[in-house]
């Protein structure tokens, strides 16, 4: 497809359907976005040549003509894809295709490779080269994802995908394999770990199965024995994947925080709840958080930049642990 015939198909995506209408010099600022070379006269002969092949008309008005589809036009289906479309395609190629199943980035293949030739075909695009615009970076210590068997990905995606039960051959951490029937509920990616989400056998209480550590998996005819009132975003809003300790699942938490840490804990909240108060030059915080091994980690990682006031519990547990962390070093002298 040259590049006229596609612009002219860019048009006719612009334009909104009766009554709503969009100027000449609307249409063209959203042609110049997507990086098409042209000025407005030959763009006013391009809507007058596809009025006379479409359904699109111009409202009269002699000031500033508005253009529109008629009102009782037919749903016309333009097959080309936009160039914000095929941004999206590459974007999903570049940072979900470790998450997508298998079979399914297969039969996009044909797309993603068409939406790179759209990109490519623009060069004056902005949106060509913005996937080199755009990165993740994690602030927490880099490690490798576990890796996880293709062929048994591909197994699990499909039996999520079709609602079906799996034969799993799995070996928990620490123990020796063991064979499972499973019920896929869903899939949660956290931090470089993919888990399972599922039920086994008749039972009805939720487990997670890290994927990496499936030795075999088989795929079975039986449909899945679904959990009633089961919803996957609730089960991680309420923190299963947060590794809440002892029985207090949550609690209210309140620090003394250095200077330099008060502007970080401004932007990025522990809660909704959370208070900081300054006293005498120090800043105290107070929070409603989950009781969770994570916030363990958050808080020794801070090290002097954060004390723990209550609660009593957990003080004295981080007290423990910088005191055996102490004595650890002070015998390499």
């Amino acid at each position: 497809m040259n590049d006229t015939c596609y612009r002219k198909i860019q048009t006719l995506r612009a334009l909104p359907k009766a009554p709503a209408r969009k100027s000449v010099s609307d249409v063209f600022k959203d042609l110049k976005h997507q990086g098409f070379e042209i000025d407005r006269r030959s763009l006013q002969r391009d809507l007058k040549a596809l009025a006379r092949l479409f359904p699109i008309e111009n409202d009269g008005n002699k000031d500033i003509p508005g253009w529109c589809w008629q009102k009782d036009a037919e749903k016309f289906e333009l097959p080309e894809m936009s160039p914000s479309v095929a941004l999206s395609f590459r974007m999903v190629k570049l940072f979900l295709e470790r998450f997508m199943p298998p079979s399914t980035m297969t039969e996009l293949g044909s797309y993603f490779d068409y939406a790179d030739r759209i990109l490519n075909s623009l060069p004056n695009n902005q949106l060509s080269d913005w996937t080199q615009k755009v990165r993740y970076v994690s602030r927490t210590q880099p490690l490798h994802s576990p890796e996880i068997d293709p062929q048994i990905l591909s197994s699990v995606y499909e039996a999520l995908l079709s609602d079906r039960q799996i034969k799993a051959h799995y070996k928990p951490r620490g123990g020796d394999p063991r064979d499972y029937v499973i019920n896929p509920l869903g899939l949660v990616v956290v931090d470089q770990v993919m888990y399972l989400v599922c039920t086994l056998w008749e039972y009805e209480d939720v487990k997670q199965f890290a994927l990496h550590r499936f030795r075999g998996v088989e795929l079975s005819e039986n449909p899945v024995n679904e959990l009633d009132g089961f919803d996957l975003d609730d089960y991680v809003r309420q923190g299963h994947f947060e590794y809440v300790v002892e029985q207090e699942e949550w609690i209210t938490l309140q620090l003394k925080i250095s200077a330099g840490l008060y502007p970080h804990l401004v932007e990025s909240r522990l809660s909704t709840d959370q208070v900081i108060e300054q006293r005498e030059g120090d800043y105290f915080l107070k929070a409603s958080v989950q009781n969770t091994n994570q916030l363990r980690w958050w808080l020794m990682g801070l090290g002097a930049e954060v004390e723990v006031l209550q609660p009593n519990a957990l003080r004295s547990e981080l007290i423990k642990n910088s005191q055996k962390l102490s004595s650890i070093y002070q015998s390499f002298k």
